[in-house]
C-alpha cells in the first residue's frame, strides 16, 4: 500500500510539473504572438496610415517615383506574402484598402534602393570631333564670302555613345542570387553576390537625397511595425 501511494504521489507531482511547464510555454507564446497580455495596446489604424503616407512623401522627395516594372512586381509579391503569412495584420474595413495601397507603394519605393539602377548610358561621354562649315551671312565682309568659316563640334558615335544597359536587371539577378545563396547557406557565395550588388548600386545611391531617404526608412519601418504581429489586431468598430 505504501509503495502504491508513493507511486501515485510521484505521478501526481510529475503531472503538476508538466502542467506548470505547459502553462509557461503558453504564456511565452502569447507574449510572442501578441496575446491577451497586450489587450488595448493596439494603435488606431490612422497612425500606421499617416506614417506610411508621410513615408511616401519623404521617399518621393529623396528618390522620385519607381520607374521600372520589377520594383512594382517585387513589391506586390512581398506585400502579398506578408499578409498571407500573417506578418502584417489587416485593419478594419474603412482603413483596409488605403493601408494596403500605402504599404504597396512604400515597398515599391524601398525597392528603388535595391533595384533602382534603371537604364544607363555608360559610354555617353564618348564623342568624335568633326568640322562643320558655318553658313556665310548674306551681308558681311568680302573675306567671309571668299573664305568659309569652319568650327569644331563633337558628335555622338553611333552604336557606342547610345549603347544602353539595364542596371535594374543586373541588380535583380544579383538579388536573386544573394537570396538563393542565403537560402542554401552558401555563405561565401552570398557574401560575393551581396558585395557585387552593393558595388553596382553605388552610382545610384549617389543620386539620392539621403536626408529624405532616412526619414522615409524610419517612418516606413514604424508604420509596418505598428501593423505587425507585435500588436494585437486592430479593434473592430
Amino acid at each position: 500500500m505504501d509503495s502504491e501511494q508513493q507511486e501515485h504521489k510521484a505521478e501526481a507531482s510529475e503531472r503538476d510539473t508538466l502542467a506548470v511547464r505547459i502553462l509557461r510555454l503558453e504564456d511565452r507564446l502569447d507574449r510572442l504572438e501578441g496575446g491577451s497580455g497586450r489587450a488595448g495596446s493596439a494603435p488606431h489604424p490612422a497612425w500606421p496610415l499617416a506614417l506610411g503616407s508621410a513615408a511616401l512623401a519623404f521617399g518621393y522627395l529623396g528618390m522620385g517615383l519607381p520607374q521600372h516594372p520589377y520594383q512594382y512586381l517585387f513589391a506586390g509579391l512581398l506585400v502579398l506574402l506578408a499578409y498571407h503569412r500573417g506578418f502584417l495584420l489587416l485593419t478594419k474595413v474603412p482603413w483596409r484598402w488605403p493601408q494596403i495601397a500605402v504599404n504597396f507603394l512604400s515597398v515599391a519605393l524601398f525597392f528603388m534602393i535595391v533595384l533602382g539602377g534603371g537604364v544607363r548610358l555608360p559610354f555617353a561621354w564618348m564623342r568624335s570631333p568633326g568640322l562643320v562649315k558655318a553658313l556665310s551671312p548674306e551681308e558681311g565682309s568680302w573675306y567671309r564670302a571668299v573664305i568659309p568659316d569652319y568650327s569644331v563640334q563633337w558628335h555622338t558615335i553611333p552604336g557606342v555613345s547610345d549603347w544602353s544597359i539595364d542596371i535594374t536587371k543586373i541588380q535583380t539577378f544579383l538579388l536573386i542570387a544573394t537570396l538563393a545563396g542565403a537560402l542554401f547557406r552558401f555563405q561565401g557565395f552570398t557574401s560575393i553576390t551581396a558585395l557585387a550588388l552593393l558595388i553596382v548600386s553605388i552610382p545610384v545611391y549617389l543620386t539620392f537625397t539621403w536626408d529624405w531617404v532616412v526619414l522615409f526608412l524610419v517612418c516606413g519601418s514604424v508604420s509596418l511595425y505598428l501593423q505587425s504581429r507585435a500588436h494585437r489586431p486592430f479593434p473592430e468598430a
